[in-house]
């Protein structure tokens, strides 16, 4: 069985830098959420899933949700880009409950990073709801009024994954030291003289 995969749907970029950066310092790979099937999932221990938020919605996730019954022995990462500021911890404890029942939040690692927005790449509805949003950030923050209003903003950076890359990295040690003991035992079980035995 492989260890991890990184899979992620972006719809405007911003998640698919962070899940190939991931898996850049993983050293595994990252595939788009189209592109896997569940019997790939389930040759993997580790799966890490990216998307987007959309009022409150990680994009994509429902991938994870409905096949969580055939990954509930799998280690589940979880990450998300959007605007809100990743320091926001009630909206984050909010979109964890939103996305994620009880029985999944006990099993998933959650983590959110900041994203970006292209005004120009949004689709109509998207520029009409952000359009909204940034109305009322740029009165906030007036020193970045006109980012906002023109809704031009990225804030994506490698600096980001470091939390989840730790987290991934701690669990993979655990697992190469749990194999190393347990050939340790096996080693030495095959050494003891046969009368030991």
């Amino acid at each position: 069985m492989k260890d991890v995969l990184v899979v992620y749907k972006s719809r405007y970029g911003a998640v698919e830098r962070y899940a190939k950066w991931i898996a850049k310092a993983l050293e595994c790979e990252a595939l788009p959420m189209d592109q896997v099937k569940t019997a790939t999932l389930l040759e993997y221990r580790m799966l890490i899933f990216g998307g987007g938020l959309y009022m409150g919605r990680i994009n994509g996730i429902a991938a994870l949700t409905r096949r969580f019954q055939e990954l509930k022995d799998k280690t589940l990462l979880v990450f998300t880009a959007g605007l809100t500021e990743p320091t926001d911890d009630g909206y984050y404890t909010f979109l964890y409950t939103r996305n994620f029942t009880e029985k999944m939040r006990k099993q998933i690692h959650f983590f959110a990073f900041p994203g970006a927005v292209d005004g120009q790449k949004l689709g109509r509805f998207h520029r009409w709801v952000m359009g909204m949003a940034m109305k009322e950030r740029a009165q906030k923050d007036p020193a970045n009024a006109q980012a906002y209003l023109e809704m031009k903003m990225d804030f994506v950076d490698p600096k980001y994954i470091e939390p989840l890359v730790e987290k991934a990295r701690g669990i993979l040690q655990e697992w190469d030291e749990k194999k190393r003991r347990q050939e340790e035992i096996r080693q030495q079980a095959a050494e003891q003289p046969e009368e030991e035995k």
